[in-house]
């Protein structure tokens, strides 16, 4: 899901809770999207279908506001 998409599904109210997360090496931080009805999405880059890799946190919080998202949990 790119940003675009996640925009929509926060304006729709049908987010039900946005995850941060560090990634299996450590190198970075993942965006995972869950939806009211259970469906879990990662945000995408724009030009692959691979999960976005943020270098810091605070990058990842940053995407997150510019969605239109005010609340993510952190697990680390």
């Amino acid at each position: 899901m790119q940003e675009r998409e996640a925009r929509l599904l926060s304006e729709s109210n049908d987010l039900d809770k946005v995850v941060i997360k560090p990634t299996g090496d450590n190198t970075g931080w993942t965006l995972k999207l869950v939806a009211k009805n259970n469906d879990e999405h990662m945000l995408n880059s724009k030009r692959s279908k691979e999960p976005r890799i943020f270098k810091t946190s605070d990058a990842c919080l940053r995407c997150c506001s510019r969605i239109g998202i005010s609340t993510a949990f952190v697990e680390l």
